[in-house]
């Protein structure tokens, strides 16, 4: 595919996954055209203050890394589907046995109705203090 082709998704270990998101929706095929391509990149541009900006506001942010974990597409994460995403970030450099570790105690540390699987409320809950209008911005143009 053409778009692993750029360097800083080649690199990434969700490269792959962030590349698939372009063509999610009722309205994409195997194809992309601008909007739809300027539509996945605006949730990376940083937030504004005072401005109301629906596609890269915190929530939407925090949708689309939560749509990067959910990989059947069901609105929850499985610690399966942890599994799979920890698999991607850090290939063999963990142990299996660690890597069970950390899919469970996050599990176990998010999952607030005690359903073994992490919704998009507990996602958010569990990443309150984390900075993700800094973390997922990406400066286009100065």
């Amino acid at each position: 595919m053409i778009f692993l082709r750029i360097p800083e998704l080649a690199i990434n270990p969700l490269g792959e996954r962030i590349v698939n998101s372009f063509f999610q929706g009722d309205d994409f095929n195997d194809r992309v055209n601008f909007r739809q391509f300027m539509q996945v990149l605006s949730h990376f541009r940083p937030v504004k203050k005072n401005k109301d900006n629906k596609l890269n506001s915190r929530e939407e942010k925090l949708r689309f890394a939560f749509k990067m974990y959910d990989l059947d597409n069901d609105d929850m994460i499985s610690k399966d589907e942890l599994l799979a995403i920890l698999h991607m970030m850090v290939g063999t450099n963990i142990s299996e046995e660690q890597l069970n570790s950390i899919a469970e105690r996050t599990i176990v540390e998010a999952d607030e109705d005690g359903d073994q699987m992490i919704s998009f409320e507990e996602f958010c809950k569990a990443l309150q203090r984390t900075d993700v209008e800094q973390k997922m911005s990406i400066r286009f143009l100065n």
